[in-house]
């Protein structure tokens, strides 16, 4: 009997033994994963880091803003590592405030770093997570397996990604009046004026004539018929924020003729228009060429006279060509 008893109380020692060894082990691996998934995030947060001075230093931003960036990024740099997540929330809350990148390069930097900070900090909250589950379990308590490593901490901030553009269709009208001036209508790019053709997205079940007839008609107060477009002759892929949205826009031209000693009506606007239009002109196509302003297409004025060579024509016109 004493010798059953020996036999089970060394069974139940090495039974203990061998949990104390698993336990410990596993609990040493997910300390040293939770150590190299920290590193992995302070990658991350590095590299978004430099892709804000990159984008800040390259203009992307206004002068006060980008100021502001840069105070930012320099704090979340130094900062240590328990007020890490406090100084990335706070640029983190900034980038947030900011109208999305237009430059492609930059735009695709900023939203790649902020993608992998959000996947690294995911990676890094697991392993916490598991960590102090196994920590917290009983046994791991009563033996004492955590040692003098440090509890880990989980690292909450906002997760900031920025996103992809937009794509968008549209459909613009070059609408030419007796004296065959361009009617062109401005709004505000970065503090700045610039003009573009009316026009404007293609919604649900339209095609690029009725787009164009629609927003010609909301617009100028202009009704036409389908008739009464040339084009399209010309197509231009842009770039650029409206509303807060970073659009990557598909535009198709049509030319048409102003009836003389026409008006323009802007009573038709939408709400958006309302806010975001600010004016509208003739311009002759002198104008287009010398004037400061900025024009949208950048290539209208060298365009005109191919445009006007093909106003009207019912035969086929040449194919649709790429503009700037």
């Amino acid at each position: 009997m004493s010798t059953l008893v020996i036999v089970i109380v060394l069974v139940v020692l090495l039974l203990a033994a061998l949990r104390l060894w698993l336990t410990a082990s596993r609990l040493d691996r997910l300390h040293v994963r939770t150590e190299a998934a920290w590193a992995a995030l302070e990658g991350a947060l590095s590299r978004r880091i430099v892709a804000t001075r990159a984008a800040a230093a390259a203009g992307a931003f206004a002068e006060r803003d980008a100021d502001l960036l840069r105070r930012l990024t320099s704090a979340a740099d130094r900062a240590p590592r328990r007020a890490r997540a406090d100084a990335e929330n706070d640029l983190s809350r900034a980038l947030a405030t900011q109208p999305p990148v237009i430059a492609r390069e930059l735009a695709a930097e900023l939203l790649d770093a902020g993608e992998r900070v959000a996947l690294a900090r995911r990676f890094y909250n697991d392993a916490v997570r598991d960590t102090r589950a196994l920590r917290a379990v009983w046994f791991t308590r009563l033996f004492r397996l955590a040692g003098r490593a440090a509890l880990p901490d989980y690292f909450e901030i906002a997760d900031q990604v920025p996103t992809g553009p937009a794509q968008r269709t549209a459909a613009r009208v070059v609408l030419l009046d007796e004296s065959e001036r361009v009617l062109m209508f401005s709004s505000a790019e970065h503090g700045r004026a610039v003009w573009f053709p009316t026009g404007g997205g293609v919604e649900a079940g339209e095609d690029l004539r009725t787009t164009a007839l629609r927003e010609l008609r909301e617009e100028t107060g202009l009704v036409l018929e389908s008739a009464d477009l040339t084009g399209p002759i010309w197509r231009r892929s842009a770039r650029f924020v409206f509303t807060g949205v970073l659009y990557e826009q598909t535009e198709f031209y049509f030319l048409a003729s102003a009836p003389p000693g026409f008006q323009v009506d802007v009573s038709g606007f939408t709400d958006v228009e309302k806010d975001n239009i600010t004016g509208h002109r003739w311009f002759s196509e002198e104008e287009l060429r010398h004037s400061s302003e900025t024009f949208y297409p950048t290539e209208l004025a060298d365009r005109m006279t191919e445009g006007r060579s093909v106003m009207g024509r019912a035969e086929a016109i040449p194919a649709v060509v790429e503009i700037f």
